[in-house]
């Protein structure tokens, strides 16, 4: 046009800049914006320098799209708009707000587009203020007549507005009295019940849209495929697959297919999931970061990493923060990614190395390589920390084993929270609060440290967590509800387990599967099996793989054998369940545990030749070890030395039988066996919560500050329990040594150390409880029995199986285990 020597005027220029925003391209819109200058086209109209304020905007030049709106002589409505919606998109949200006030000072009616912008910027100065705003522009809306025109821009804002605040309630109201609905209405209103988990009153209201005649649209798919997640209902998500196949392709949509692959993804449906991405033509980057994360959740590391490798090489596309997010864990795992820390020279040649997704992603991917020092460097280097950041130092310091320092995060953040949140209230007052992070411990973190607490058998931490839990409304989350239960459950404190389930508004799946596995860890199978058949009566959550594990765990420790038979062989026909090979485990576990060795082989044997049946020989090991048969031991031992040549725990129990058998020189040979392969054993520990500390104990162990005084009060007490008529059981010293040094060897084993420790360190009369890494022996569980009987104790010992509760002199597994 300009060549042809024709010049751009009033109506050219709006329409090239609306093209130079469109292409990011700030250059060619500061061009535009001279040529307009020499033109003569700046000042009047205006249609000239409001297209250049939001040219400016979205080429991100904040500055001079404020310099273009202060030089406009004669701003009109569609100026203040362009101002306002340019101070929301840089999150300027006071600013934004002081122009929509200026705005109405200087005399200008506001449109719809108006309160749209305002409306965002009201979701962001807090939720107290937030809502007062959003009343007063709710109000004022209505005495200017901007619901009455027509339009369904600004009523849809508003309910989005509501919803954003948390006040949900007046959402639904503003939506139900509302006649003149449009399609972004309803889609408004399942988004923002789905973001409120108010998922069945989403799925209501996608019924009245389609009963009321209104087609879905790819919105509403890509809305409503969220709650089948969170409601677990797979099946209706498959039908709402089927109608995006059967009307008009939008199962080709970018955002409803990267809505079914995350579904499909979080149902562990992976092959279904790349059919669907498969299914796309010309997938955009968020469809890309769909199947690669959901990949990556799944642990298909490498799928995972070839995949992003295509995208980048093959489809052309530049990773985003999303992508790296999303790949830097399989990186993590992934051995054929051999060198990791590449990734983060990758990261920052991207450009993204101070991204905060990025940041917490790198911080997670070297605690788990082992490098703490550099995720501390990255956590101590970020400015303004989020939830996630707090969460993810917490999990690295669990990941490394430094628990001391995650519950010091733990404190840590709830200052910051309590001190940032003191001063969001006073900010007229505070000059520094700017920059500073609004965060306090969310669902993620209290269920990031409570398993903590459960390994550690910390049960004054769980309970402080609990109460963190109840004050800020966090105990009728479902996914920390079930962290409680089985929290409380492992610290071997059944009843106040079973009393935070029953006082859960909604359980799911989890939540009954952690309490039927207490009560069988505990001993009371009879009680998990009546909890398995109420599941099942109340049809609240459908039985899952897990579930039956669980309920054959209890059935095996509790010598309920015909009943955990019966269970497996009917789990197909009445509960629709698969039998997987951690099944089989379970039950070859049941059988060898209560002697039928030959029964639990020939169901070995049953199992499918290409199925993994690690799991089966190694229960039957561990069988034969109790039992003592040298000849099956030594066939599951081989067998396993070929599916896992690597792991210790096999060439321990082949040992052992061997030792048990007097068999010495053969149990030589396999611990010479395991030397030269570098295969090593796991020592054993154990742990014993006193005051707010954990105390860790190993087998002789002598370097704990108390010892000489543990190993005499031991001594002391291996007296009284020779005259209550203890004999120690020094076949459980797998050493060819003399009796005299086997007790000595015996005296010495963590577990004991730490229920003398116990003894030293609290109340008489208090319950003390131990957790240990390893089987506990049969000397020390006699020796517990004992104790608890002369020192008038409960001793509430959990070791890798199980609980045994010791009281009076008995122990609650009577002696079955």
């Amino acid at each position: 046009m300009t060549a042809a020597g024709a010049l751009p005027d009033h109506f050219a220029f709006p329409a090239a800049l609306k093209s130079a925003a469109g292409l990011h391209d700030l250059a060619l819109g500061s061009q535009l914006h001279a040529a307009s200058i020499k033109s003569g086209h700046i000042s009047s109209p205006a249609a000239v320098p409001n297209s250049l304020v939001t040219m400016y905007a979205k080429c991100g030049d904040i500055c001079n799209a404020l310099k273009v709106f202060d030089r406009i002589s004669e701003p009109d409505q569609v100026s203040w708009n362009s101002i306002i919606s340019a101070l929301c998109m840089f999150e300027e949200w006071e600013m934004a707000l002081e122009g929509f006030r200026i705005m109405q000072e200087h005399g200008f009616d506001e449109s719809s587009f108006t309160l749209v912008s305002v409306s965002q910027a009201c979701t962001s100065v807090g939720k107290r203020d937030g809502r007062r705003l959003a009343k007063e522009l709710h109000g004022h809306g209505l005495r200017v007549g901007l619901y009455s025109d027509g339009k369904t821009y600004a009523y849809n804002s508003l309910i989005t507005l509501f919803a954003k605040l948390g006040s949900i309630g007046d959402s639904i109201a503003l939506f139900d009295r509302f006649d003149n609905r449009d399609i972004v209405t309803w889609n408004t209103m399942i988004s923002s019940l789905a973001q409120n988990e108010r998922y069945m009153e989403a799925m209501d209201v996608l019924h009245r849209m389609i009963v009321g005649g209104i087609k879905p649209d790819g919105v509403t798919l890509s809305s409503i495929l969220p709650v089948c997640t969170q409601t677990d209902l797979l099946d209706f998500g498959k039908e709402i697959h089927a109608f995006s196949v059967r009307n008009d392709g939008l199962c080709e949509n970018s955002f409803v297919a990267s809505a079914l692959v995350d579904m499909y993804c979080n149902f562990g449906e992976i092959v279904k999931a790349r059919l669907v991405f498969d299914g796309v033509s010309e997938p955009r980057l968020g469809l890309w970061n769909a199947m690669i994360s959901g990949y990556s959740q799944n642990a298909f590391d490498e799928e995972a990493l070839e995949l992003f490798i295509v995208m980048e090489e093959a489809a052309g596309l530049c990773p985003n923060a999303t992508t790296l997010a999303s790949v830097l864990p399989s990186c993590v795992r992934s051995k054929a990614f051999s060198s990791k820390e590449s990734i983060h020279g990758y990261v920052v040649k991207k450009g993204l190395g101070s991204d905060k997704y990025v940041e917490n992603a790198l911080m997670d991917m070297y605690a788990r390589v082992g490098k703490m020092e550099v995720s501390w460097k990255i956590f101590s280097c970020m400015g303004a920390r989020d939830v996630v950041t707090w969460n993810t130092m917490i999990s690295g310091c669990i990941v490394a084993d430094q628990l001391t320092e995650a519950f010091q995060l733990l404190s840590e953040m709830q200052r910051t929270g309590k001190r940032t949140a003191e001063c969001k209230e006073a900010e007229d007052e505070c000059s520094n609060y700017e920059g500073l992070d609004y965060e306090r411990p969310n669902n993620i973190t209290l269920m990031t440290l409570l398993p903590s607490c459960a390994s550690l058998t910390a049960l004054v931490k769980g309970k402080e967590i609990h109460g963190y839990a109840i004050r800020n409304r966090l105990d009728n989350d479902i996914a920390v509800g079930s962290a409680l239960v089985d929290m409380y459950a492992k610290c071997g404190c059944l009843t106040l387990s079973r009393r935070v389930f029953e006082r859960m508004p909604k359980r799911n799946v989890i939540t009954w599967n952690v309490l039927i596995m207490a009560y069988g860890m505990n001993g009371h199978g009879e009680e998990a099996l009546k909890l398995f058949h109420d599941m099942v009566a109340r049809r609240e959550v459908r039985p899952n793989e897990v579930t039956f594990i669980a309920v054959f765990a209890a059935c095996s420790h509790s010598g309920l054998v015909n009943e955990g038979l019966e269970v497996f062989n009917r789990m197909k026909v009445d509960y629709g369940v698969e039998r997987s090979p951690d099944h089989y485990a379970c039950v070859v576990d049941m059988l060898g545990r209560s002697g039928q060795l030959e029964k639990a082989y020939q169901l070995i044997k049953t199992m499918e030749p290409d199925s993994n049946q690690t799991g089966a020989w190694s229960s039957l090991l561990g069988a034969c070890c109790i039992h003592r048969d040298v000849k099956l031991g030594e066939i599951s031992a081989n067998q396993l030395f070929e599916l896992e040549p690597n792991e210790a725990s096999h060439y321990i129990l082949l040992s052992n039988i061997f030792a048990a058998s007097g068999l010495w020189d053969r149990a030589n040979e396999v611990r010479k066996r395991m030397k030269e392969m570098g295969v090593r054993k796991e020592p054993g520990c154990s742990w014993i919560e006193v005051g707010d500390k954990v105390h860790q104990f190993t087998v002789g162990d002598s370097l704990h500050p108390q010892s000489p005084q543990l190993h005499a009060h031991l001594d002391a007490l291996w007296e009284k329990m020779r005259k209550e008529g203890y004999v120690p059981d020094t076949s459980c010293v797998l050493h060819n040594v003399d009796e005299d040094e086997k007790e000595i060897l015996l005296c010495g084993h963590s577990e004991k150390l730490a229920i003398a420790f116990g003894l030293l360190n609290t109340p008489a009369g208090s319950t003390i409880r131990v957790a240990k890494n390893l089987r506990v022996c049969n000397d020390c569980h006699e020796a517990s029995k004992f104790i608890s009987k002369i020192v008038k104790r409960e001793i509430i010992l959990r070791d890798v199986r199980r609980f045994h509760h010791f009281k009076d002199g008995s122990c609650s597994c009577g002696d079955y285990w």
